[in-house]
């Protein structure tokens, strides 16, 4: 028999036990409900390879930091039109041997419906030749087999940045095919590699400087002559497309180098340039320097693949 000492302790401790009960419940139920809040705001992904392991496997990898859903995993390609259109998917995975149409045929047909989802090809064929054709019918990035977890993580990250980016950015209206080069033994994007030594250098993508700086750098490496008159030239273009005056681009341009020289800005411009600066250089020579950086790294690519 217990004391009436015991009987109370004994009491007070199913009281707590039921109240903590309680309390974890009560913690379960709200992030049940924060889940289911945050659902929506997850990207949706396709999945399409012939390997039934290896799709559950990306799927794992996918979903695994909570920003990701695999809505559908297939090894149709008309199964992919259909998942994109009806789930109306953000990013498509796929191989180019599928089931029955190939990899090629879906990333046409996703550019004649005017799907606007990001298509990333994940291939064992990793020839230059499949590459060239995987950009060509669409593919925004092309990875060659076995790839790793974190990398074709960071990849869609980026590729995801450059979207919204571009939602931001007016539309240049040009009719060439993207300028591509390889990196890390892959094709990737020019002004996903601007953006990528723009944000090293500290320059946020949230202020409009960031943006002037690389489509100044796009222009520039396509024609070096729009360097020669940037005040009268490149800056009222830039204004034109952003709809804003070339004052105002100017502006922009500058503030943003600054910002940048306050980081860690200089280091990587000296990484870049190849020489150490300590003054901040003006807006003319931070557009040149780094055109010229990306216009060789194109012609070493050139040279690699004829």
């Amino acid at each position: 028999m217990f004391s009436n000492t015991d009987e109370k302790i004994i009491a007070w401790y199913n009281c707590f036990r039921g109240k903590r009960k309680g309390s974890l419940l009560l913690q379960i139920m709200l992030r049940m409900g924060e889940s289911k809040m945050n659902e929506s705001e997850k990207l949706k992904v396709v999945l399409a390879d012939r390997d039934g392991f290896y799709l559950q496997k990306l799927k794992r990898c996918l979903e695994r930091k909570g920003d990701m859903t695999v809505v559908g995993m297939t090894d149709s390609g008309p199964a992919v039109l259909e998942m994109v259109r009806k789930l109306n998917a953000d990013i498509v995975l796929l191989d180019i041997l599928l089931g029955d149409r190939d990899g090629f045929w879906v990333l046409e047909s996703l550019k004649k419906l005017g799907s606007d989802c990001i298509c990333i090809m994940i291939s064992a064929m990793d020839s230059d030749k499949m590459v060239r054709r995987a950009i060509g019918f669409g593919a925004d990035y092309y990875m060659a087999k076995p790839i790793q977890g974190e990398l074709l993580l960071e990849r869609i990250h980026q590729l995801i940045e450059g979207e919204k980016r571009d939602k931001y950015e007016p539309s240049m209206n040009l009719n060439e095919e993207k300028s591509v080069y390889v990196i890390e033994g892959s094709y990737q994007n020019l002004e996903a590699d601007i953006s990528t030594t723009l944000s090293r250098m500290g320059i946020s993508a949230s202020i409009k400087g960031y943006h002037f700086i690389r489509r100044a750098i796009m222009m520039a490496v396509d024609n070096e002559e729009v360097l020669i008159g940037i005040t009268k030239g490149l800056y009222p273009d830039i204004g034109k497309l952003f709809k804003t005056s070339a004052s105002k681009v100017e502006r922009a341009i500058r503030h943003a180098i600054e910002s940048a020289w306050k980081k860690n800005g200089q280091q990587v411009y000296f990484e870049v340039v190849g020489y150490l600066t300590m003054d901040k250089p003006t807006n003319g020579q931070f557009i040149a320097a780094l055109t010229e950086y990306f216009r060789i790294r194109q012609n070493e690519v050139s040279k690699k693949i004829s």
